[in-house]
């Protein structure tokens, strides 16, 4: 199922939230974001790996002032690898991340998860356009139409130097009583593959060992 954290400039993600996460969504991680580059062009920065100590040393180095996502695998359909862990790159210079299974693009190849089939569809499809044409395309109306019924229940993001865009699901802004006041009001995908914060103290020993382990 996955998740997607949504880091606002001025912010940081904790890493005890991260903890948490990586537990429920342990099969690879990646972030995506703008940096600024001279005084109006912007260049997309992405990085993906397996290692949760890696995800941490990641996330403490992302820039304070960047608006960041982040993704945390969780493994549906694919293999469990560098190629699988979120995000694809669709066309020269826009990248993917999703949340959610899209059942109909379940490929036959049992090593392919159905978000890099959907990565591969929408490469096919803006195969041929500038990086211009796609950054219209992708923020038309059209274009929501057309994927809504594919995407229906997940959450799709695209990363362009123009920003983001976001197909499907809604944010969940998390509440202080979910975790606390320094993850109050940062966005994710869903409120089912992490803990509140009161659950994951109170968890046995025996679960805490497990989550210790899936941490490893």
């Amino acid at each position: 199922m996955c998740l997607i954290i949504k880091k606002p400039a001025g912010r940081r993600i904790t890493t005890d939230f991260l903890e948490n996460a990586w537990r429920h969504n342990h099969h690879g991680w990646g972030f995506f974001h703008l940096d600024q580059r001279g005084a109006t062009a912007q260049r997309l920065v992405w990085a993906r790996g397996l290692d949760f100590q890696a995800l941490i040393s990641h996330n403490a180095g992302l820039p304070l002032d960047a608006e960041v996502y982040l993704h945390l695998r969780r493994a549906t359909h694919g293999d469990v690898n560098h190629e699988m862990a979120h995000p694809f790159e669709v066309h020269p210079g826009l990248l993917l991340m999703h949340n959610g299974s899209i059942d109909c693009l379940a490929p036959q190849d049992t090593e392919v998860s159905d978000t890099a089939e959907l990565a591969r569809l929408l490469r096919d499809m803006l195969t041929g356009l500038s990086e211009a044409q796609v950054g219209v395309l992708i923020r038309s109306q059209g274009f929501q139409a057309l994927t809504a019924p594919l995407i229906q229940g997940s959450m799709v993001l695209l990363l362009d130097a123009q920003g983001a865009v976001r197909l499907g699901r809604s944010w969940h802004a998390v509440r202080r009583e979910e975790w606390d006041e320094a993850m109050a009001g940062i966005e994710v995908s869903n409120t089912h593959t992490w803990g509140e914060r009161s659950a994951a103290q109170a968890q046995s020993p025996a679960a805490a060992r497990q989550g210790q382990a899936a941490l490893a």
